[in-house]
């Protein structure tokens, strides 16, 4: 599994391929500590690879904002 170091943040990107359109969907977690949180947005990609990118630019924009661990999957 690949992965990604940010500021002290491990990201975890896993897209997932929609089976009707064809199109790679972001999904990823995040990883501080001992927390871990799935994040998911519809946004469509025409390549895993593309979808692999936006993870990562995600995860990193979410780090950023600061990632409350309290609440269950966004």
């Amino acid at each position: 599994m690949n992965f990604y170091e940010y500021k002290d943040h491990i990201i975890y990107p896993t897209p997932r391929i929609d089976i009707d359109s064809g199109y790679w969907k972001i999904q990823l977690t995040i990883r501080y500590k001992n927390n871990i949180k799935l994040f998911k947005r519809d946004a469509m990609f025409g390549t895993r690879g593309e979808a692999v990118f936006h993870c990562i630019s995600y995860g990193k924009t979410l780090i950023d904002e600061g990632i409350d661990f309290e609440t269950k999957e966004i």
